[in-house]
């Protein structure tokens, strides 16, 4: 694998101004981050880790102050993640949403498939769209690509030929708009996955706008200090 800009990773953040618990298990918490100023709206984050255990919301924690910083209101969201059990993802990341009141989610990496996923018939009323960056957006060609060595059917517990409910590709978002935004240089998601994706969106007539950031990887989307934030706040400006 090429050599790729992970320095976001290590990033000093504050934590959130506060913590809401939206169920009993300790990972279903939102971390609340206070908008500066006049609260222009709400913003939903969803981290990503490929649905494994071992990464959570604090590496999201330097983009969600951020935003606040900004002048929006961030939620960052925890949420279970009991690879095998991926219905429990899906459950706690529209729970947050409810208990939160919705606005603009945002996802990142396997957050951006959840984001993609989470409107349903009780969350679509709260959410105005959806921003998926580097989103994992196509399961079955994921696991052909066998993409963090086999993180598909770990996360599904079984191939994902047999859960086309769970594949943002197939159970295609129609209840709100959908901006993804992929780096050329991603080598932990292709951005082949986000193309096919877009491309799979317009062929149904659904609201998709696709943006391609050149010379970007991975995790430089979730990097404040670096341009593709301009892109995000420029599509939350349109939405206030």
């Amino acid at each position: 694998m090429r050599s790729e800009d992970r320095s976001v990773l290590d990033l000093p953040s504050r934590v959130g101004d506060r913590l809401e618990s939206y169920g009993p298990k300790a990972d279903q918490v939102v971390e609340i981050f206070t908008a500066g100023g006049e609260a222009l709206g709400q913003v939903v984050l969803i981290h990503g880790g490929y649905w494994r255990p071992a990464y959570d919301r604090v590496h999201l924690r330097s983009y969600a102050a951020a935003l606040s910083d900004l002048g929006w209101r961030a939620v960052l969201i925890e949420y279970r993640r009991n690879p095998g059990s991926p219905d429990d993802y899906l459950e706690d990341v529209r729970a947050a949403i409810m208990h939160c009141g919705g606005g603009v989610i945002i996802g990142h990496s396997a957050g951006g498939h959840l984001a993609l996923l989470a409107a349903n018939e009780s969350t679509s009323p709260l959410i105005k769209s959806v921003i998926a960056l580097a989103p994992i957006g196509d399961l079955a060609e994921a696991e052909k690509l066998n993409l963090d060595d086999g993180a598909v059917k770990e996360f599904l517990g079984t191939s994902a030929l047999n859960r086309p409910d769970l594949d943002p590709n197939l159970a295609l978002n129609t209840n709100v708009p959908v901006l993804i935004i992929h780096g050329s240089d991603d080598i932990r998601v292709p951005i082949e996955l986000s193309k096919t994706l877009h491309n799979s969106y317009i062929n149904a007539g659904l609201d998709s706008e696709f943006v391609e950031v050149e010379n970007i990887g991975h995790f430089e989307l979730i990097d404040y200090r670096a341009r593709q934030i301009d892109i995000v706040v420029a599509h939350l400006k349109k939405l206030v």
